[in-house]
């Protein structure tokens, strides 16, 4: 594919492909967490509002894991970091069944996403200097939410009633050190040098607008995905069912990401963009009016699909907005960042219903598809930019 080929030749086709699968393995958690967090919950472990928290919590640690490594995969223990963090996540999936209260277990996913954040970077980096940025991060979307769909839809049907839900957790202690293992095997550097790339970040008003465009429409995502299960045993549906709805909704992610990495990523952001955080909306408020099996399934399928199809659009806005392309790396964790502030905020809004944190997603999305407009203005996009 023409999207694994990178700008500056600092990578091979191998190493790019070592680092989207160590990336991939490192969002596995983001679709099951709903699983397994409702699994918690109905075990009578955490509640609904401590559900919100240590989702913050672990997507929050992912956030600050890119930031991190991020400068640390230029350095020249990249390697020995990387290695690091897929141990780390391991270790911490080990753990995490042993704790006993939400603190623990808040600290334990904390921890176990600094180091998912780690894993991330490693594709991050890879992607930010492709060729084609957007392209490419629609491929590392797709690999990573290909297994996040295989283990929904298995684990609430062969692994939760033979094994108990805390068996899931040593799988990921396994995707990690697997990911160890693939790390070790990297020959080429994991980020381009400071001397290989040249660029001045010039912060615009377009280009914070962008930024704050994909955070808030992330904290509207994250706010709705972590109170999916919760909301489906509201309207009576079982955590088989809920699980079906999340598979299903995972599978809808896969072509989305999939259809921008083959022929999608020639559309234009300008019109991709508030259009599809509208249409996600618009999925929002008919769960949230509808009830049963079908509508729930629909309503999550269309939510899953502009999800991922919209991230690839975010990518190459901030890189017509920074063509030193320095804040490119920015686009994950911010989005990790409001994907973790969504539950959070949504927290303080949840009950026995829990329709508030839907209700705020709305909102969430109704901003963001307000500032896109307004950017995206006669005049906005700068010079030299391809919307």
């Amino acid at each position: 594919m023409t999207g694994l080929a990178t700008d500056h030749g600092f990578q091979t086709r191998r190493t790019v492909i070592l680092s989207m699968i160590i990336g991939s393995c490192g969002i596995v958690i983001l679709g099951i967490q709903p699983l397994l967090l409702g699994g918690l919950r109905l075990a009578g472990v955490i509640d609904a509002v401590e559900l919100g928290w240590i989702a913050t919590a672990e997507v929050l640690g992912m956030a600050a894991g890119i930031f991190i490594a991020t400068p640390g995969l230029r350095s020249k223990y990249a390697q020995l970091l990387a290695i690091g963090a897929c141990v780390l996540m391991a270790a911490c999936n080990v753990v995490t069944p042993a704790c006993t209260g939400p603190a623990s277990l808040a600290l334990a996913r904390s921890l176990a996403g600094l180091a998912e954040g780690g894993m991330v970077a490693v594709s991050l980096m890879t992607i930010t200097y492709s060729a084609r940025p957007g392209q490419l991060n629609a491929i590392y979307l797709t690999a990573g939410a290909t297994p996040q769909l295989a283990l929904a839809y298995f684990l609430p049907v062969a692994v939760f009633p033979v094994f108990g839900i805390n068996s899931t957790f040593y799988i990921m202690a396994a995707i990690g050190l697997a990911s160890a293992a693939l790390a070790a095997m990297v020959r080429d550097p994991f980020a381009p040098s400071k001397a290989e790339w040249h660029g001045k970040l010039q912060w615009t008003p377009f280009l914070a607008l962008s930024l704050a465009a994909s955070l808030i429409t992330a904290a509207a995502v994250g706010a709705s995905w972590s109170y999916v299960e919760p909301m489906g045993a509201n309207y009576g549906l079982t955590s088989d069912q809920v699980g079906l709805a999340v598979t299903i909704s995972l599978a809808f992610q896969i072509v989305g990401s999939l259809t921008v990495a083959l022929i999608g990523f020639r559309l234009p952001y300008r019109v991709t963009l508030p259009l599809g955080v509208a249409v996600q909306a618009l999925s929002l408020a008919y769960l949230l009016t509808s009830t049963g099996m079908v509508a729930f399934c629909a309503a999550l399928a269309v939510f899953g699909f502009l999800w991922q199809a919209c991230m690839p659009f975010a990518m190459d806005l901030v890189v017509d907005a920074d063509p030193s392309r320095a804040t490119a790396p920015l686009i994950l964790p911010i989005t990790l960042a409001g994907l973790s502030f969504g539950p959070l905020i949504a927290s303080a809004l949840v009950g026995v219903s829990v329709a508030g944190a839907f209700e705020f997603s709305l909102c969430g999305f109704a901003v963001a598809v307000a500032i896109y407009l307004s950017i995206f203005r006669k005049g906005g996009v700068p010079a030299g930019a391809t919307p």
